[in-house]
């Protein structure tokens, strides 16, 4: 109920609802609501890595991210996720700290928008844990690279040990290199096997498909058999060529 202008009693069923769930009406744009798709994911993961600090979220993330409609809302859910310690000073996520009264925390935000913060949130933090493992990875490769080349400096030119070593190195750089492209890669261009380690990183690296049979291996067994009589087939005389009177 309200007073009206004339001083009478009326009732508004939007002023009713606004007042029973604020947190559904607090955002301007409700009918607007969209999921956290691919698309935003690819936008939002993007959005990080072009950021000084890659770890942290910052005011326009969300916006990017889909999760409200303009740069100042998202602004003000930055500021609100900082004061309940969800977002650190450093700008990393920490999950532990949603708890039930989230939703009053951020009643700026009605249920669906929550609903994708939470989400955003909890995917972004496992989303830093892949890439501070790649991170580690690459480190890693790193320091085996300064090794090799350290080691191919020591060896004998047009010896078979240093043929080794450089044969080596090349792997080590490769595989940093496939560890660099994964980090660069969106979440909707990512292979499982390729994320798993499952894939056949020698196969790639010899530029070879994991479809091609092995001719070399194939002689030797049944197969390589099957194959030869193929091989010694008279394929017939080539036509002649009669030049023209």
């Amino acid at each position: 109920m309200y007073r009206k202008r004339n001083g009478s009693l009326g009732f508004s069923f939007t002023r009713f609802a606004n007042a029973a769930v604020p947190n559904f009406f607090a955002d301007p744009t409700p009918s607007q609501h969209i999921d956290l798709t691919g698309h935003r994911r690819d936008m939002c993961y993007m959005h990080q890595l072009a950021s000084s600090n890659p770890y942290a979220l910052d005011e326009n993330s969300f916006y990017v991210a889909g999760v409200v409609d303009s740069e100042s809302v998202s602004k003000r859910v930055h500021t609100k996720l900082t004061k309940i310690e969800v977002l650190k000073e450093d700008g990393n996520v920490d999950t532990f700290k949603i708890g039930p009264r989230f939703p009053h925390q951020l009643a700026l935000l009605n249920m669906n928008r929550q609903r994708d913060l939470v989400g955003l949130l909890f995917w972004w933090e496992e989303e830093c844990m892949r890439l501070r493992k790649l991170e580690a990875e690459v480190k890693e490769l790193g320091t085996l690279i300064e090794e090799a080349e350290a080691k191919l400096t020591q060896t004998e030119e047009d010896s078979g040990e240093r043929q080794t070593v450089k044969q080596t190195l090349d792997q080590l750089k490769f595989a940093r290199e496939r560890v660099r492209m994964k980090t660069r890669q969106r979440p909707s261009q990512r292979d499982p096997q390729v994320e798993a380690d499952a894939d056949d990183i020698l196969g790639a690296f010899h530029g070879r498909s994991q479809s091609v049979p092995n001719i070399g291996v194939q002689g030797a067994g049944s197969q390589g058999a099957a194959l030869r009589p193929a091989q010694t087939q008279q394929i017939g005389k080539p036509p002649e060529y009669f030049a023209g009177s």
